[in-house]
């Protein structure tokens, strides 16, 4: 009868079910600051990999690498802690089209007015008819 742990091997659970182990295990007994911008990868050997955001971070969690051992090893799961490794690993941005911060807004209808009065005074065509094409952006209400 083989043991469940090579069955969780075999069969890739095992790396999935660590890595969600080390995931709720870093969000129990990290710092607070530090669970925001820090994420686990790996804790084999006595040594935790860590990925930061930056490489700024990287600099201020390698300064503080000590204390978060120690602060680190007062749970048992990381008694043994020996080493941090950190490598840099930046966010995924996500572009939300229903953000408020969507460069690709329409204009209101004042708005639309504002920049036609406008384009009208100018002298310079090139700017006059970019912002002629800039009020016809604006929302038909």
């Amino acid at each position: 009868m083989k043991h469940i742990s090579s069955l969780l091997s075999q069969s890739g659970l095992e790396r999935h079910h660590s890595n969600d182990w080390l995931l709720s295990l870093w969000q129990r007994t990290a710092p607070a600051a530090l669970k925001q911008i820090c994420h686990p990868v790996t804790y084999h050997d006595n040594c935790l990999s860590l990925q930061v955001e930056s490489s700024i971070w990287l600099s201020r969690v390698r300064q503080q690498q000590k204390s978060l051992i120690r602060h680190l090893r007062h749970t048992r799961e990381f008694s043994s802690l020996g080493k941090i490794k950190l490598e840099v690993s930046p966010r995924q941005v996500t572009h939300n089209k229903n953000s408020p911060n969507n460069h690709h807004r329409k204009l209101s209808c004042n708005n639309k007015e504002l920049l036609l009065d406008t384009a009208a005074h100018l002298s310079d065509p090139e700017l006059r008819l970019s912002l002629e094409r800039l009020a016809k952006t604006a929302s038909k209400s």
